[in-house]
């Protein structure tokens, strides 16, 4: 299996956050996202917030919805040989 290619531009991963779950929110404004990276920048954690009444949306049927927002921002990261996870908080 060959690597990606590494992109100019650092993912912005609040923002990308921002854009995959605020169109499943009631509220979009109770959205928080809060970034950290350790590692020289090589793993970043994530910290996510909203309304506990959109979490039946967020996170989809069985999980659905949660894993492949999950799966983008991996993807995102594995093109920077980083890797990131990402907690869910009510």
């Amino acid at each position: 299996m060959s690597s990606l290619p590494m992109l100019d531009t650092m993912p912005n991963y609040p923002e990308l956050v921002d854009f995959l779950v605020s169109p499943l929110l009631d509220d979009p404004k109770a959205l928080l996202v809060d970034a950290e990276s350790t590692l020289g920048g090589q793993r970043v954690w994530l910290r996510v917030s909203f309304a506990s009444g959109d979490k039946g949306k967020v996170f989809g049927r069985g999980g659905r919805t949660i894993q492949a927002i999950r799966y983008v921002l991996e993807a995102a990261a594995r093109t920077h040989n980083q890797q990131v996870h990402m907690e869910i908080f009510e």
